[in-house]
C-alpha cells in the first residue's frame, strides 16, 4: 500500500526529538544525568524534558496504520510478521552490547535482554528493563498491536467498536488516575499493568479511531470554508505540538498532547490543508525507512560513546558540549543507516523468504 509521505514527516521529525532527547537530557546514558554541573545541558534539560511524549505520536501513528493497512490473516501470521519486522534489529543491538560489555564500556543485562529480543519485556507487566531501557517501546507497541488484532477479528461489530473506544479511554483514565496526567516512567508497575503498556493501549487505539474517521471522510471533497479551517488547525496543532516537545513549559496534563497530535494526524490524512500537502513529499519516506533503526541503536551508540569516550574525557564534554553533542547525534545517523541497510533490510527480506 501506497505510504503516506506526510505521515512520514511526523515520523522523522518525532525520532530526531527523540534522540536529542536521550542524547542530551533524559535517561541514564544522557550527558546532563553524568554530567550536571554542564550549563548547555540543563538548557536542553529544561527544554526538552517533555520530549518523551514523542512516543505517544509513534503509538498514534502505529494504530492509524494498523487500519489503514489492515489485512486478514491468522494470529500465528500477525505474530511471526511482527517478529520479523521488529526482533531482528534488536537482535543486533543486543550482539553490539555484548560485545561492549567484554571490554566493560557497558553493563550487560543478559536474562533480561533475552526478554527484550523476544519482545517480552513489556508485554503488559514490565519484567524486564534490558541493557537499553528504551527498548520497552518495541516491546509495548508489539503487545498493544497484538491486543487490537485480535479485537479486528471479533466477529460481533458492536462489540467491535465497543472495544475500540472502551479500551483507549480506561487506559488513558487509569493514567489520569495514577499519575495526574503524567505518562512518565514506562517501566513502572501498577498491579498487572504497567505505565508503558498504558500508554502503548490508549495511544494505538486512539490511532485506530483516527483511521476508521480517515476512511469515513478520505475522499471527499470540502467547501473553501471548510479548507480555510483546515489550514488554521492544521497550522494551530502544528505549533501546539512543536511548542510542546522542543520547547520548554510547565508539565501540563500529558492528555492535551495526545489530543492534539491524534487531530494533527487525521488532517494529516485528509491531504486538505496547505502543512500537509507541503509536507507529502518522497523526502520523508526515504529518511522515514531508517526511523526504526534509529530508535534501536540510538541508545547503544550513546552508552557505548559514554562508557568508551566521554567518561574518560571529562573536560572535552564540559568546555565543548554542543560539539560532543554532534558527535553522539552523527554517529546514531551513521549507525542507524548501516543497521537498516545490513541488518533491518536484508533480515526482513531473508526471514520472509524463509516462511514463504
Amino acid at each position: 500500500m501506497e505510504k503516506l509521505k506526510n505521515i512520514e514527516f511526523l515520523r522523522v521529525f518525532l525520532i530526531s526529538v527523540i534522540i536529542l532527547l536521550h542524547t542530551t537530557a533524559y535517561g541514564s546514558w544522557s550527558l546532563m544525568k553524568n554530567f550536571p554541573d554542564v550549563p548547555q545541558l540543563k538548557f536542553f534539560h529544561d527544554t526538552l524534558i517533555q520530549s518523551n511524549n514523542s512516543v505517544e505520536g509513534f503509538f498514534l501513528i502505529a494504530g492509524f496504520l494498523f487500519i489503514y493497512t489492515f489485512k486478514n490473516q491468522s494470529i500465528k501470521d500477525f505474530i511471526v510478521k511482527k517478529y520479523i519486522r521488529l526482533s531482528p534489529v534488536i537482535l543486533f543491538a543486543v550482539l553490539i552490547c555484548i560485545i561492549a560489555s567484554l571490554w566493560h564500556v557497558i553493563k550487560l543485562r543478559f536474562w533480561d535482554d533475552i526478554l527484550v529480543v523476544l519482545l517480552m519485556n513489556n508485554f503488559g507487566y514490565c519484567f524486564a528493563h534490558g541493557t537499553t531501557p528504551v527498548l520497552w517501546f518495541t516491546s509495548a507497541l508489539f503487545s498493544g498491536l497484538l491486543v487490537y488484532f485480535c479485537i479486528s477479528n471479533i466477529k460481533n461489530a458492536k462489540v467491535r467498536k465497543f472495544l475500540y473506544i472502551f479500551l483507549p479511554l480506561v487506559s488513558y483514565g487509569i493514567l489520569e488516575y495514577l499519575q495526574q496526567g503524567s505518562f512518565s516512567s514506562p517501566h513502572k508497575n501498577y498491579l498487572i499493568f504497567n505505565v508503558g503498556f498504558l500508554r502503548a493501549i490508549g495511544g494505538i487505539g486512539f490511532g485506530c479511531l483516527v483511521g476508521f474517521l480517515y476512511k469515513k471522510f478520505c475522499g471527499r471533497i470540502l467547501s473553501s470554508v471548510y479548507k480555510i479551517l483546515i489550514n488554521l488547525s492544521e497550522i494551530a496543532l502544528l505549533g501546539f505540538i512543536v511548542w510542546w516537545l522542543i520547547f520548554p513549559h510547565k508539565q501540563y496534563n500529558c492528555i492535551f498532547f495526545v489530543i492534539a497530535f491524534a487531530l494533527l494526524l487525521f488532517l494529516f490524512s485528509l491531504k486538505q490543508g496547505i502543512i500537509s500537502k507541503l509536507t507529502d513529499k518522497n523526502l520523508w519516506v526515504k529518511l522515514g525507512k531508517y526511523q526504526y533503526s534509529f530508535y534501536v541503536i540510538h541508545s547503544v551508540a550513546g552508552k557505548i560513546l559514554l562508557g568508551a569516550l566521554w567518561q574518560n574525557n571529562a573536560d572535552f564534554v564540559k568546555f565543548h558540549p554542543y560539539c560532543t553533542i554532534s558527535v553522539i547525534i552523527i554517529t546514531i545517523i551513521f549507525a542507524g543507516i548501516l543497521t537498516y541497510h545490513f541488518v533491518e533490510k536484508p533480515c526482513t527480506g531473508l526471514l520472509k523468504q524463509l516462511i514463504k
